[in-house]
């Protein structure tokens, strides 16, 4: 018996009307000492970064966001991707207000989904209606 793998195509593009979604993942792992609240309101300025965020060049982005005592966010690409940041993102203020003592560097991930919409059908004649 011969086993083997083989990558398979990505999916095509849905066919007819579809919606985009746009996911992001925060990863806090170098701001471990923050603290529960701290760590929430880190996560909350990275979502505000990426909410208006409909599409995402080439489909999946990484990138790292520095959050800086004094409340700047820095964002540098995360190694391996181009040297580029979704507009979406920069059109956001670059500033958080986590309470720092110490830059918070974080890593976060975003990516755009397709999803296929169903167009409602018709709904049925009523029985005996002519």
């Amino acid at each position: 018996m011969v086993v083997g793998c083989a990558s398979s195509p990505p999916p095509a593009p849905p066919a007819g009307p579809s919606a985009q979604l746009v996911n992001a993942v925060v990863l806090t792992n170098g701001c471990q000492n923050l603290g529960r609240q701290s760590a929430s309101l880190a996560e909350t300025a990275m979502n505000a970064l990426v909410e208006g965020c409909s599409s995402v060049p080439g489909g999946s982005m990484q990138f790292h966001a520095t959050l800086q005592p004094g409340g700047r966010i820095e964002i540098s690409a995360a190694p391996g991707q181009p040297e580029v940041v979704p507009i979406c993102i920069l059109k956001h203020a670059l500033v958080h207000r986590v309470p720092l003592s110490k830059p918070c560097p974080l890593d976060v991930k975003i990516e755009q989904t397709s999803l296929p919409m169903s167009v409602p059908s018709s709904p049925p004649a009523a029985a005996g209606s002519r």
